[in-house]
């Protein structure tokens, strides 16, 4: 079941077998990733954002660089970047209620806030709401104002609904009309109740009905969850990488996401007994210790909590 899909030369290590999969066919060029980053800055970050901070009734905080680019974890080409647009709000203007869903939460706006404008009547702010009315709405006058300012310019910008993001594609057209996707930039809005807990308008998804669903807004861990993967040795971050491409190329993994793929495999390396050992013996039972363990979390068909 467990196999990597080319079969090893006679003789050869699992240690060394995965690094050379790695190698051939996960590990993303430095050249790749450079235009990655200078595509996000030169039209992210010197042009969206700051149009939307200038433009904002709502006052935007700052970017965090989140996702599976920022954590160390992308495989195969840096073609997606995500980042959390955070808003700026105090403990006087928004308070957090709990909700009968884990991980959820309603966010409730003060009479004299701003954010009422994008609540129900009992001031709930609701996602879809500031998502689309506001914030998708200012990234398209963003986009529309860089074409103005910036008529020949060799990348043309794309915007459309991706989940609880809004999606910035960056798309180059070459002299024959020919149009290539460099990169899309998933632009997630999110609020910072407090020093440390973030919400974002991801909606509930799951098979229970839950009463005023579109309200809830989704706890998200992302920050936490890179200090932690960044504080990771690079053998385990290149070892989750493996293990995604090797499964994303298995139709029957197909329904496993990379969020799947991401909590089990911090649950397994925060728990793991082989702190002791080093070099290929630790990458070989790292492997092995992940798979066995995903293998349990895939029979019972529950993740760790």
């Amino acid at each position: 079941m467990w196999t990597l899909p080319k079969e090893p030369r006679r003789g050869d290590s699992l240690a060394k077998t995965i690094r050379k999969f790695f190698n051939d066919e996960v590990k993303i060029s430095k050249e790749n990733r450079s235009r990655a980053k200078k595509l996000v800055k030169d039209y992210v970050e010197d042009e969206i954002i700051p149009y939307c901070k200038r433009n904002s009734p709502l006052p935007l905080l700052r970017l965090e660089y989140t996702g599976s680019m920022y954590e160390g974890l992308k495989c195969e080409a840096a073609d997606e970047v995500d980042l959390m647009v955070i808003l700026h709000t105090t403990d006087l203007e928004v308070v957090v209620d709990t909700s009968e869903v884990p991980g959820y939460a309603k966010l409730r706006a003060y009479v004299n806030s701003t954010l009422r404008r994008y609540a129900d009547p009992w001031g709930y702010i609701i996602p879809a709401q500031i998502r689309l009315a506001w914030f998708q709405s200012l990234v398209i006058k963003a986009k529309n104002a860089f074409e103005m300012k910036f008529p020949l310019s060799p990348v043309c910008l794309r915007v459309s609904t991706h989940g609880p993001a809004v999606k910035l594609d960056h798309i180059s057209i070459d002299a024959t009309g020919a149009k290539e996707t460099l990169l899309s930039v998933d632009l997630v809005l999110c609020f910072q109740i407090g020093p440390d807990d973030y919400f974002v308008a991801k909606p509930y998804e799951g098979r229970t009905p839950v009463c005023n669903a579109e309200l809830l807004w989704r706890q998200s861990f992302s920050l936490k969850e890179k200090k932690l993967l960044k504080g990771m040795d690079k053998d385990r971050r290149e070892l989750l990488r493996t293990v995604k491409t090797i499964l994303k190329r298995e139709t029957t993994f197909a329904r496993l996401t990379s969020y799947h793929l991401k909590t089990a495999f911090i649950h397994c390396m925060t728990t793991n007994t082989t702190e002791n050992l080093s070099g290929d013996r630790s990458l070989e039972e790292h492997f092995l210790g992940f798979l066995g363990s995903l293998q349990i979390y895939l029979t019972n068909r529950q993740l760790p909590q």
